[in-house]
């Protein structure tokens, strides 16, 4: 004979069981429409323009502005780089420097881009770099780099003088850099090598995410129904069922040793089992406090 409470029981079970399946199934279903716009956005690698071509100095034809944007943004998409040309005959009594420094600061987008500029004003050009386009543009491309624009720049051709700096940059990307590369700070003295960032895409982190909900809803559900109780929870005795014990303990100091050793400050680059190689690259505080590598050339 079928017992019919302990068909009731059953029912209620599989009642709560199917409740819970639908929660579950509500709170993964709002969790992947909330994640999808990350993925989505992580597949179509949008973001702001990095590209900002200002001809202060009247320079350059509208032609030769179209094809050096057209290239600047090439070269920002394929290394994610921001990317300022810049001309003025009037640096506001800045030198060169300050002027490429301040135009980024102002415009700030992100950390890595560099400024080419051509200051007529202080007869100057100057590529200023920043984040990690520093590493990438050492103290001897930079010069190499400057030398090909000053080339340009001396005959006339600023579209040349561009493109050279431009050149220059997409050569030292194609080159790379590693943790031989270091920086030296000239304010400081400081050397820092470079560290390649420990990142995940939006997309990684999303499907992270997703795969930890699942698993613990997942378990939350499974524990919940296998640990469900009917009726009040039982009530532990914690003064019938605890002991308190008091020893006493000391603690003696038998010896003690000490250890010195002279840790040198801002090594140089040849020690510590690493090579220069023209890896250096020369940075400064600049505007704002901010980090800048790069070099200017007088013409």
């Amino acid at each position: 004979m079928m017992n019919p409470i302990g068909t009731l029981k059953r029912k209620k079970c599989f009642a709560a069981a199917a409740l819970t399946g639908k929660a579950f199934r509500k709170v993964m279903i709002c969790t992947a429409l909330f994640l999808l716009p990350f993925s989505m956005g992580a597949q179509a690698n949008a973001g702001p323009d990095r590209v900002i071509l200002e001809d202060g100095a009247d320079l350059l034809t509208s032609q030769e502005e179209s094809v050096l944007y057209a290239a600047a943004s090439k070269l920002s998409e394929r290394t994610g780089w921001a990317l300022d040309l810049v001309t003025t005959d009037d640096a506001g009594g800045k030198e060169a420097v300050e002027y490429a420094e301040d135009f980024y600061m102002d415009n700030f987008i992100q950390d890595d881009g560099a400024v080419c500029l051509i200051d007529m004003d202080n007869r100057e050009i100057y590529l200023a770099t920043s984040g990690d386009v520093i590493y990438y543009v050492t103290d001897d491309l930079r010069d190499e780099i400057l030398d090909e624009a000053f080339d340009a720049v001396s005959e006339g051709d600023y579209e040349g003088t561009f493109r050279a700096m431009l050149e220059g940059l997409d050569s030292a990307y194609d080159t790379g850099i590693d943790s031989t590369h270091y920086t030296y700070n000239e304010d400081t003295g400081k050397i820092e090598y470079y560290t390649p960032p420990k990142t995940i895409s939006p997309f990684e982190a999303a499907m992270s995410t997703l795969l930890g909900l699942v698993s613990a809803f997942g378990m939350g559900g499974i524990i919940s129904m296998t640990y469900r109780k009917k009726g009040s929870r039982p009530k532990y005795n914690m003064a019938a069922n605890t002991r308190l014990d008091l020893s006493g303990r000391s603690d003696k100091l038998v010896n003690q040793f000490t250890t010195t050793r002279h840790i040198p400050r801002n090594p140089p680059p040849s020690s510590g089992g690493r090579s220069s190689g023209g890896h250096r690259s020369t940075i400064h505080s600049g505007s704002g406090g901010h980090s800048f590598g790069g070099g200017g050339r007088k013409f």
